[in-house]
C-alpha cells in the first residue's frame, strides 16, 4: 500500500482508553522512529494525549525525505546553533546590571488620606489645579463672564505660557478689582489711562523712587534717570515673558509703601468726576505729610482701618506703625496707574504686583540654608521671631504703639508663649529733632546682639510674621518652612485671594491683641494647628512659585496694554 495510509485500532488493557494509529509508510534508507509493524510499517499513536509524539513522527519522516545534503547540513547546524544561544544567553547574564524581567503595568497613585495633614494639604491644592480652566476657549469664556469683556490682545499667549509654566488660570480676581476703575473711567474718557501714564513715567526722581518702564519689541527698557528703589533688579523677572508683551510704558513705584491716596469706592459721581481731575497739577508723589502721617490719614477717605471685619467699627490706625508714623513717603492724591508691592483698600488706589522679595531666584528673597530638619512633635510649643525695628518715624515715646515693640513687650510678659527679639535698630528712623533718644530704646528693649541664622525658626512650632516699615516681605518664605505661620497686618498683597486665613495661617489683629489667646488655641488643638501648616507649606512651595508670579505679572501688564491701546483707537479715530 505505498503511498496510502492505513488506520486501525490497538486493543489496550482494561483501565486504558483505545488508541487509534496511521501507517506510515517506511522510508528504506532510514531506520524507523518507532517500533515496526509486521509489515514494515510505522506505527504512529493518534490519541489525544499522544500528540506531541505523533507530530515528531512526521517532522522526522519529512527530514528523512531530503536529500541528504541538506538533512546533513540541517543535523550539523542544529546542535551548534544549540550552543551558541547559550553561549549568548550566559554572556548577557553575566554582563547585566539586573535580570531581565517583563515590563511591569504602571504602578497606581498613591492613596492620599484626607485625615493625615501631609495628604490633606496635597489633596487641597490639587483641588486647586483641578478647577483650572483646561482649554483657551474655557479659559476666555471665564474671564468674560467674571468682567463683562473680552480678553486683552495676547491673551492666547498668556494661556499657553500658563499651561506651560504649570500656573493658575483663573484666578487673578485682584488684577480685575485693581483696574476696575481705569476701566471705569475709560468709559467716559478713553485717553485718561494714556494721560496718566505719560504724566507718571516722566517723574525720574531720585528721592520719589517712581517712573515709567518700556517694552519695546519684546524687549525691556529703562530710561536714564529712572530710580526704582529697592526695585532696581525687577526688569531682570521680564527675561522668560518680554517677547510675549505688546510695546508699552508701565510705571512702577520703587518703594515698598503704596502711594496713590485716593479712594474710588466712595459713593456718589463725585467721586468719578474728582478722578477725571488732576488736583496737584500734574506733579505726582510730591505730597509728605508732616510732621506725621495719623492727621492725615483720618482726613482722607477710605483711610480709617478697620481692626476687625467683625463686631463694632473700631480702627487699626494706632496700631499700625504706617498709618501713625509713616516714614518720609511721598504719596498723591490724584488716581494715576502704578504698580506697587502692596496697598490697603480702599485707602489706595495702587494696583498690586509681586515683590521682589518673592521670587526665590532674587538675591533679596529670604532664603533658608537647609530644609527643616525638626520633627514636628520636636518642636517647642512656642512663637518665635527675630528682626529689625523697623516700623514708623519715631517722634517721643510714640513706637511703645509700634508692633515690632509691643511684640517684644509680649515677649517679656509671656516667655512661655513667645520667644521674639529685635537683633538691630533702624538708625534712620531716630532721628534727634524728633525727640527720638536711641540710646534709651536699644536699652529698654534689649536690642542687639548677633543676627540669628534663619533656621532657628525650625525648632519652633509657630512664626510669626509682623509688618515693619509696610509689609514684610518674609511671609512666602516662612509659610515653606515647618511652622505655623500667624500674621499681623493691615496691607494686603497680590496673593491674598489665594492664602487664606484660618485655611493657610492664623491671621492676628494688629495690635496683637488676641496673639496669646490664638497660640492657646493652637496648643490645645494640635491637630489642627498641623493641618493649616501642611496647608500653608504646600501652597506655598506648589503654587507660589517664580513661574506663578511670572503668570501674574504677565497677566497684569496684558490689562496695562489694554487699556493702552484703547486710549491709542480713540486717537485714531
Amino acid at each position: 500500500m505505498a503511498g496510502t495510509k492505513e488506520r486501525w485500532t490497538l486493543p489496550l488493557a482494561s483501565g486504558h482508553e483505545d488508541h487509534s494509529y496511521e501507517l506510515v509508510p517506511a522510508d528504506p534508507d532510514h531506520s524507523p522512529l518507532l517500533s515496526s509493524t509486521e509489515n514494515g510499517q510505522n506505527i504512529t499513536p493518534r490519541g489525544p494525549k499522544n500528540q506531541f509524539i505523533r507530530k515528531l513522527a512526521r517532522t522526522r519522516h519529512r527530514i528523512q525525505r531530503l536529500p541528504r545534503s541538506i538533512a546533513l547540513v540541517i543535523f550539523i547546524l542544529a546542535p551548534l546553533a544549540t550552543v551558541l544561544a547559550v553561549i549568548v544567553f550566559a554572556y548577557h547574564r553575566a554582563n547585566a546590571s539586573s535580570p531581565l524581567e517583563p515590563p511591569s503595568a504602571l504602578e497606581p497613585p498613591p492613596i492620599l488620606n484626607p485625615n493625615d495633614p501631609i495628604d490633606a494639604a496635597r489633596l487641597h491644592v490639587d483641588a486647586l489645579f483641578a478647577r483650572q480652566s483646561a482649554t483657551y476657549a474655557h479659559a476666555a469664556a471665564r474671564y468674560s463672564l467674571k468682567t463683562g469683556r473680552a480678553p486683552p490682545r495676547g491673551y492666547d499667549k498668556w494661556f499657553a505660557f500658563a499651561q506651560e509654566q504649570s500656573c493658575l488660570i483663573d484666578e487673578y480676581d485682584q488684577i480685575q478689582r485693581d483696574f476696575a476703575p481705569f476701566y471705569d473711567l475709560a468709559k467716559h474718557d478713553p485717553l485718561f489711562f494714556q494721560r496718566r501714564v505719560d504724566i507718571a513715567a516722566n517723574v525720574n526722581h531720585p528721592v520719589r523712587e517712581a517712573g515709567g518702564l518700556v517694552i519695546k519689541d519684546g524687549k525691556v527698557h529703562m530710561p536714564q534717570g529712572v530710580d526704582l528703589g529697592y526695585w532696581g533688579g525687577g526688569p531682570a523677572t521680564f527675561s522668560k515673558f518680554a517677547h510675549l508683551l505688546p510695546d508699552m510704558t508701565f510705571v512702577v513705584n520703587g518703594k515698598d509703601q503704596p502711594r496713590v491716596v485716593f479712594d474710588y469706592r466712595e459713593p456718589g459721581n463725585a467721586t468719578r468726576d474728582r478722578a477725571l481731575l488732576l488736583t496737584e497739577d500734574g506733579h505726582p508723589f510730591e505730597l509728605v505729610p508732616h510732621p506725621t502721617t495719623a492727621e492725615f490719614f483720618r482726613q482722607r477717605p477710605g483711610c480709617e482701618v478697620l481692626r476687625s471685619r467683625e463686631g463694632f467699627a473700631e480702627f487699626a490706625n494706632d496700631d499700625s506703625a504706617f498709618f501713625l508714623s509713616s516714614s518720609p513717603a511721598y504719596f498723591t492724591l490724584d488716581l494715576y496707574p502704578v504698580l506697587s508691592v502692596t496697598k490697603v483698600s480702599p485707602c489706595f488706589a495702587d494696583i498690586v504686583f509681586p515683590s521682589e522679595y518673592y521670587y526665590q531666584r532674587a538675591s533679596t528673597a529670604p532664603k533658608f540654608a537647609y530644609s527643616d530638619n525638626v520633627a514636628w512633635e520636636d518642636k517647642k510649643a512656642q512663637i518665635y521671631w527675630r528682626g529689625t525695628a523697623t516700623g514708623g518715624q519715631i517722634v517721643g515715646d510714640n513706637y511703645h504703639n509700634f508692633t515690632r515693640f509691643k511684640l517684644v513687650d509680649l515677649s517679656n510678659a509671656h516667655p512661655d508663649l513667645v520667644d521674639a527679639k529685635i537683633t538691630r535698630f533702624a538708625d534712620l528712623l531716630c532721628l534727634g529733632e524728633d525727640g527720638c533718644d536711641r540710646e534709651k530704646i536699644v536699652q529698654e528693649y534689649g536690642i542687639g546682639g548677633a543676627n540669628a541664622p534663619q533656621e532657628n525658626a525650625y525648632g519652633y512650632k509657630y512664626l510669626l510674621d509682623v509688618d515693619g516699615m509696610t509689609y514684610s516681605g518674609r511671609f512666602l518664605g516662612i509659610l515653606r518652612s515647618g511652622g505655623l505661620v500667624f500674621k499681623a497686618t493691615v496691607f494686603e498683597e497680590y496673593f491674598n485671594d489665594w492664602i487664606r486665613p484660618y485655611e493657610h495661617y492664623i491671621p492676628v489683629l494688629p495690635d496683637l491683641s488676641d496673639l496669646l489667646q490664638k497660640i492657646e488655641w493652637a496648643r490645645a488643638h494640635d491637630a489642627e494647628a498641623r493641618m493649616i501648616q501642611e496647608r500653608g507649606r504646600e501652597m506655598a512651595e506648589r503654587v507660589m512659585t517664580d513661574a506663578q508670579n511670572d503668570c501674574y505679572f504677565f497677566a497684569l501688564l496684558l490689562e496695562w496694554a489694554q487699556l493702552q491701546e484703547i486710549a491709542r483707537n480713540a486717537s485714531a479715530s
